[in-house]
């Protein structure tokens, strides 16, 4: 009886590698540290039409604009970045502030997203997206689409990427980037 009950504890411990991702409570924890960065930052710019399009490029925190490799897909209205404190490491953590319109409804939101390899996207303390590590190419050959209506509101909005290169640091050998969309639709006044 205690043969069965132990038969399905593997008898290897597999442990995957360092660069395997983080934590919920780290990714946490690195997003309410990046959101107090941004506090102390002017406030940003409200955004009042009824369209509005967000997409990765130098105006977002630590972000640095690269070339896009040509397995990327085409992002339209974004740019692929990488961490603008070193462009070589593993790990890039991007994000950007916005205000939306008080005065107006959220009638819907999408998030675009193109990474190689994968990533965590959190939006105001909300984790949108958690990856595991995996070196995959339908993570930014076609990219993903992902609903986020829930996750904003009228107001301040703060959106943090955590994006991860799988098997190290990122190198011509080894390349890593990520580009995001946000297309926010907002109703008349």
């Amino acid at each position: 009886m205690n043969k069965q009950r132990y038969a399905a504890f593997p008898k290897k411990i597999i442990r995957l590698p360092k660069s395997a991702g983080m934590p919920r409570s780290k990714v946490m924890a690195i997003y309410r540290e990046r959101i107090k960065k941004h506090r102390a930052q002017p406030a940003p710019i409200v955004i009042s039409q009824r369209n509005v399009v967000i997409g990765t490029d130098n105006t977002w925190f630590n972000a640095q604009t690269i070339d896009r490799n040509p397995a990327w897909v085409q992002v339209d209205n974004a740019r692929y970045v990488w961490s603008a404190r070193n462009l070589s490491s593993q790990t890039a953590i991007i994000s950007r502030t916005f205000r939306l319109s008080t005065r107006r409804s959220i009638l819907s939101g999408r998030l675009f997203l193109s990474v190689d390899n994968y990533a965590t996207v959190i939006i105001n303390g909300l984790i949108v997206q958690f990856d595991d590590p995996q070196a995959n190419t339908s993570f930014f050959n076609p990219g993903r689409t992902f609903n986020i209506t829930r996750f904003l509101r009228r107001g301040r909005n703060d959106i943090v990427i955590i994006a991860f290169n799988f098997g190290g640091d990122r190198s011509p050998s080894n390349p890593a980037g990520v580009a995001a969309r946000l297309n926010i639709r907002l109703s008349g006044l």
